[in-house]
């Protein structure tokens, strides 16, 4: 009896101690289980100020209970925009994408847009019978896809690597996008909604930390309260004082928790701290094939055969003939000259400073890759009016050529082949993105890099001028951060003369010539500013000289704001009114983007 007994307490115990064991492991979640749950949570909050406020003030039509549960509204998403754009990037863009039609051109399809920025410019321009039965329908969408989110977030199962590459890049999308504006240029809620991002970082945090006794972010929102200006807010100060030690603390919690690196699908490093560091970005992730990176013997190689007339069948013409190094790879004239005597080409030459970092290429955005961009120039009848076979062939009987091919394709032969000339063109472009202007050198910690009025400027730009909007940080061209997957377009109702009086639109047709849908009318692509003060005259039909010519044409409210009939502009035809002192200190921060040796 007593062994039996003994046997009996033994099985207990074990029993006893597999049932605890099988409970703790069900009632213990990991840190990445509690955000989603915390998710899951706010997430039914946000439903609720939905369904509950914005939808019942749409119906009842109450101007005040409207415009105060949508800004409710906002600053919830806002504290859920890490999680939401990160793990449903499509169902982001429905919530919180730009007000533009998306056109597929693949498929031939539109799609019309939803969500905030849609409602906002309905909310805040005068109330209609009509306008307000179309904002009860975008609720009724919004409602819609947030069901859509609750049900595929129940099926994720998310990993401590993937939390912290959305608080990083939530970071440097508020750098970029948030505090400009950019999504509610109406009610300029930027600030405010700044602070609610923060604080759902802080909460992801504390799932790693436990209760965060560190006021890096709680420092930053504080001054976001104190500061809630959206014209006098000092976005310098915010970024290097506030938004960088928070990077910085998001990366050191990361590693304390000995968490990898997720494979992030911004085109910045997947370790980048901050996206002004030195080397932010991986320029192979804009390399078309990716089989076929970039490397220092491609870019030797490409460097040649940019200078080198043998590209054109007439020898006589290379990349140099308009894109010149000392104006920052452009020529300095209106439209550059074609091959034959008194031709000129259809519009001014862009700047391949920074080229490699985008993901269209000519003005009319008609190329998706510098390769296929360097197959174009080369083979179009005005600029070079050449045939890369035949130029492989020309080069084939190079002994040095033959030396440059092997070293940067590693091939026995050294052969040249229309691919690897424009694979090599193209490697040396993305070469040139040097980020070494002293407002790069500010940005990484020289403080004495840039003047008042510059720092001013900046301000400026990214907020009362509203460039930031569509030149975005930290590339200052139409391709935003974090990801960087994508080069916009604008409509901006650029004129044919600098007439201020009675101007007349320009005739150039832009990417509607080659696609055939009326929001294309008269858009082009989103150039960079960076070397710009190298790259006049500006625009793509080259009609303004100088910067001050250039911030009065936006100042004015683009074309439509000059009294040009632009029915698609993008660009909003609202006034800027920013004063003389303002425009000559915005143009002061833009030569700061000027690289130095």
């Amino acid at each position: 009896m007593p062994a039996l007994n003994k046997i009996a307490f033994f099985a207990s115990l074990i029993t006893l101690t597999t049932l605890l064991s099988i409970f703790c492991k069900t009632e213990t979640k990991t840190s990445a289980e509690q955000v989603k749950a915390d998710f899951d949570r706010q997430l039914t909050e946000f439903q609720s100020i939905i369904d509950q406020k914005l939808f019942k003030a749409a119906q009842n039509q109450n101007e005040k209970a409207i415009k105060q549960s949508f800004l409710l509204a906002r600053a919830k998403y806002k504290e859920l925009e890490y999680y939401i754009e990160y793990f449903f990037p499509s169902t982001a863009v429905m919530l919180n994408g730009a007000p533009i039609d998306e056109i597929e051109l693949g498929e031939n399809l539109i799609e019309n847009p939803t969500g905030f920025q849609v409602m906002e410019e309905i909310i805040y321009e005068s109330p209609t019978k009509e306008n307000r039965l179309e904002l009860l329908n975008e609720v009724k969408k919004m409602q819609l896809n947030l069901q859509r989110v609750s049900r595929f977030n129940a099926q994720y199962q998310l990993t401590d690597a993937q939390l912290f590459d959305a608080i990083r890049l939530e970071i440097f999308r508020i750098t970029s996008l948030g505090i400009t504006g950019f999504d509610t240029p109406n009610a300029l809620q930027s600030i405010p909604e700044t602070a609610a991002a923060l604080n759902g970082i802080e909460g992801v945090l504390e799932k790693y930390e436990g209760k965060v006794t560190d006021q890096t972010i709680s420092s930053a929102i504080t001054y976001l309260d104190k500061n809630s200006d959206f014209n006098t807010f000092n976005r310098l100060t915010f970024i290097t004082q506030y938004l960088d030690p928070i990077s910085k603390k998001i990366n050191a919690v990361r590693l304390k928790k000995n968490i990898t690196t997720a494979a992030s699908g911004s085109a910045l490093r997947d370790e980048a701290v901050n996206m002004f560091e030195p080397n932010a970005f991986n320029v192979n992730k804009f390399v078309g094939n990716s089989t076929l990176f970039i490397s220092d013997a491609k870019i030797a190689l490409g460097k040649t055969l940019f200078n080198d007339p043998v590209l054109s069948n007439g020898g006589n013409r290379s990349c140099t003939s308009c894109h010149h190094q000392a104006k920052a790879f452009t020529d300095g004239l209106v439209k550059p000259t074609g091959i034959k005597t008194g031709e000129t080409l259809l519009r001014n030459t862009p700047t391949l400073s920074y080229a490699g970092l985008q993901r269209g290429f000519f003005y009319d955005l008609k190329a998706g890759t510098l390769e296929d961009q360097a197959l174009d120039v080369v083979h179009h009848k005005q600029e070079m009016n050449g045939s890369l076979t035949q130029a492989a062939e020309r080069i084939n009987a190079s002994k040095s050529y033959q030396t440059l091919f092997q070293k940067a394709y590693q091939d026995k032969t050294g052969k040249a082949d229309p691919w690897k000339i424009q694979h090599a063109l193209a490697s040396y472009i993305r070469s040139l993105s040097p980020f070494s202007s002293r407002f790069d050198r500010y940005m990484q910690g020289d403080q004495k890099q840039l003047s008042t009025d510059e720092k001013q400027g900046f301000n400026l730009f990214m907020g009362k001028a509203k460039c930031g909007s569509c030149h975005f940080a930290p590339l200052f061209n139409g391709t935003p951060a974090p990801l960087f997957n994508k080069s916009e377009a604008e409509v901006l109702g650029v004129p044919a003369t600098p007439d201020t009086i009675k101007p007349q639109l320009d005739s150039d047709l832009g990417r509607y010539a080659l696609y055939n849908y009326p929001q294309y009318k008269h858009a082009f692509k989103t150039s960079t500013l960076r070397n710009i003060t190298k790259t006049a005259p500006y625009m793509h039909n080259g009609v303004y000289k100088t910067l001050e010519e250039v911030m009065d044409f936006y100042n004015r409210g683009g074309g439509a704001g000059m009294g040009i009939k632009v029915d698609n502009q993008t660009l909003s035809a609202d006034k800027l009114n920013l004063s003389k002192t303002e425009i000559k200190q915005i143009i002061a921060f833009l030569g700061a983007l000027e690289d130095l040796p």
